[in-house]
């Protein structure tokens, strides 16, 4: 059952509602989509999107029960990327890359809630120097509450903190993608909080629905998530929420001969009530 809304001031809006799971979208004048939006129980929830007039996207953010939670990515009017940076508990936190107009990557920001760690570009030695020093003093730099609001993977998340298995090395005509790079794409927040933002169903969780998704993730020499692809379900929407959470995930890049690659790799999201 559908009930429709029109609001001609200044622009044509329209609110589809089905069941409790909802979407709004909004026209320009002209007739051209400016935003949709999903919404959940009343609050925004899901991937929306907004549009320019010439309808090249402007910018796309993830919503978490009503929050804007996870990567934020912001275009030009031209298409190109402009800004891509993750939001924690409202606030910036991971690196910030941003580009120029025609889409040539230009540095990355550092943010720790919301404030700038460091303001010059980090080469790639430094990443690698960071990301080669002791491992609790990495995941504790990134370790932050999650809203109680929100259902993600529990605790148990500590036992499947491993770094993703590689594919195979195999003939693909692609030399430029990776499968077994010196060192392996990991997510800018680290594995732990990672895991701990991957929403978990609520009707999986109601019927106890549990098991491991694999998701193929094809992530380029800027860390950004150019494909992820669900190798493995396990039903009820979760492998939906696992493709999602690594879709809008920022990574540090594979290194390979200490330059940042393109790699494609297989990333393990467990789901237990």
């Amino acid at each position: 059952m559908h009930r429709y809304f029109f609001l001609l001031i200044p622009l044509l809006f329209t609110v589809q509602i089905s069941a409790q799971k909802d979407t709004a979208t909004a026209y320009f004048s002209n007739g051209v989509v400016e935003s949709v939006i999903p919404f959940d129980n009343g609050l925004r929830d899901g991937v929306a999107k907004f549009y320019f007039e010439n309808g090249n996207i402007k910018e796309q953010r993830t919503y978490v029960a009503g929050r804007v939670e996870g990567e934020v990515k912001r275009f030009y009017e031209n298409g190109k990327p402009k800004e891509f940076f993750s939001i924690l508990n409202g606030k910036r936190d991971g690196a910030t890359t941003t580009y120029d107009s025609l889409g040539n990557y230009l540095a990355d920001v550092y943010y720790s809630e919301g404030k700038i760690q460091k303001e010059d570009q980090q080469t790639d030695e430094d990443v690698v120097e960071e990301r080669d020093s002791t491992d609790a003093e990495q995941k504790d730099s990134t370790i932050a509450q999650t809203p109680a609001a929100v259902s993600f993977v529990p605790s148990s998340t500590e036992k499947i903190e491993t770094k993703p298995k590689p594919i195979p090395n195999e003939v693909t005509g692609d030399s430029s993608v990776y499968r077994n790079p010196a060192i392996f794409p990991e997510p800018v927040m680290g594995y732990k909080l990672f895991y701990e933002k991957v929403v978990y169903p609520k009707t999986a969780k109601e019927k106890k629905v549990q098991g491991t998704v694999l998701i193929k993730a094809l992530i380029n020499q800027y860390g950004e998530v150019e494909k992820a692809e669900i190798v493995k379900g396990i039903g009820m929407g979760c492998e939906d929420a696992a493709q999602i959470a690594v879709e809008y995930t920022k990574f540090y890049p594979g290194i390979v001969d200490g330059k940042p690659v393109k790699v494609e790799m297989i990333i393990p999201i467990e789901f237990k009530p």
